[in-house]
């Protein structure tokens, strides 16, 4: 019977055990939170067959360990369950940074670093918490796995396949990689969203504003619904990549701003064209028709 244990039983850890324990991974699912009530409604959920306040209580028998909280967090969590880790058991995590989240697990499980084996999976869902987990959230989604040289391969491996089984698609790069490219299209993308609802409710007439936004606003901002203490870590964990992406964004702006002022047509038709080109193909492989779907999910982690 393989046991697994999830710390931290939110969209994404509950969304983890069901689509598993779905799989056939495991057998039994220990949720671990601070919060009676979400673990509570895991358990009647189906996403967790028993719960628990205590990370030793929840580790101690755990074949399988997912740390599911939000990256800040993570070196604490490592610290705190590593001696309770069974020797043959597997820690892995599902956070949205990896430079940092990787140095956390180093610090914090120590001599066990070695049993460690990071995961990012690419989904998500609009609304945090273990009430919107679902078992279909990472089919055919990308699961990011950032190996290094001092983790146990066969771990690796297990994690890897586990995914892969459990419906996703693995995807291997190095943990610098993995934060320059997800500062690009995620954690500026968020950013960029809570900014403008946040700019927007400071205003005179917000409310005015916010009852004629049409499925345009609706559709860049619908990730600003996403749980702010998760995204807040996420800006402090993996801050030198964003904050390059930001200072690279406003000067983009910056020159649309002049091109407005100056009525020149010719360069703002210029940057809507090649953003138009690579939005419907070049780099999107979906379908013209598939352009305005909204899938109701954005990237947690």
């Amino acid at each position: 019977m393989t046991k697994m244990a999830v710390i931290g039983f939110g969209l994404i850890g509950g969304s983890m055990a069901l689509s598993w324990k779905q799989a056939g991974l495991v057998d039994e699912v220990i949720a671990c939170g601070h919060r009676e009530e979400s673990l509570k409604l895991a358990k009647e959920m189906g996403a967790a067959d028993s719960w628990t306040t205590s990370i030793p209580e929840a580790v101690k028998d755990a074949d399988i360990v997912v740390v599911a909280v939000p990256v800040q967090a993570m070196e604490k969590v490592f610290s705190d369950l590593a001696d309770y880790l069974k020797p043959d058991a597997v820690v892995t995590d599902v956070g949205s940074t990896r430079m940092t989240v990787i140095e956390a697990a180093r610090k914090g499980l120590k001599e066990k670093f070695r049993q460690y084996a990071p995961g990012h999976p690419i989904a998500g869902g609009e609304l945090p918490g273990v009430a919107y987990a679902t078992k279909d959230l990472f089919n055919d989604k990308w699961v990011i796995s950032t190996p290094t040289d001092e983790m146990d391969p066969e771990k690796v491996k297990f994690i890897e396949d586990a995914w892969t089984k459990a419906g996703a698609k693995i995807k291997v790069m190095s943990p610098e990689l993995h934060d320059a490219i997800f500062a690009s299209v995620s954690h500026l993308p968020h950013v960029l969203a809570y900014a403008l609802v946040d700019m927007i409710t400071k205003e005179k007439y917000a409310k005015e504003k916010l009852g004629m936004a049409g499925a345009g606003f609706r559709d860049f901002t619908r990730i600003a619904a996403s749980s702010p203490a998760m995204w807040r870590d996420i800006c402090l964990s993996n801050r030198t990549a964003i904050s390059k992406e930001l200072k690279r964004y406003r000067q983009e702006l910056e020159e649309l701003q002049e091109a407005i002022d100056n009525s020149d047509a010719q360069k703002l038709e210029a940057c809507f064209e090649n953003a138009m080109k690579n939005r419907r193909g070049l780099v999107f492989s979906a379908s013209k028709q598939d352009l305005g779907k909204d899938d109701g999910r954005s990237k947690s982690h």
